[in-house]
């Protein structure tokens, strides 16, 4: 039985030389699940030799950019490869909103996705309001 964890990023929002922001892939014997996908995920799923067709359900834990800026560009990439198969997304709630602002206007992906919004007594600990400038 095939049971793995890669280590993609662990980095917080500010860049840090030689580090990646969050990401992992779990490997449960021929699944992959993607865990959060921060910015240069897709560029670390090739150095460690990661298929990313093999990936068909990705969790994010919170919505802060160094968990999710990394989704739409791989979500592209999946379309420009060709991808069929459906992808199933789990997240809180707002993901769905932030994936289908960058699709506008009447660009459409060929494959399915469908969004499972997860709603945990502890979501609020990582939203915070700040005055947008």
């Amino acid at each position: 039985m095939r049971f793995a964890l890669t280590i993609l990023g662990v980095n917080a929002a500010t860049p840090a030389f030689g580090r990646f922001p969050t990401s992992q892939v779990l490997q449960f014997q021929n699944q992959f699940f993607l865990l959060d996908c921060g910015e240069g995920a897709q560029m670390r799923m090739s150095d460690f030799n990661i298929p990313r067709h093999k990936i068909h359900q990705i969790f994010i834990s919170h919505l802060h950019g160094d968990h999710v800026f990394g989704l739409p560009g791989l979500l592209f990439s999946f379309d420009l490869n060709g991808r069929q198969e459906p992808l199933e997304i789990y997240s809180p709630a707002g993901l769905r909103e932030m994936i289908l602002a960058q699709l506008r206007p009447g660009v459409a992906l060929s494959y399915p996705i469908q969004f499972h919004e997860i709603d945990t007594p502890y979501r609020n600990l990582f939203l915070k309001t700040r005055p947008f400038p």
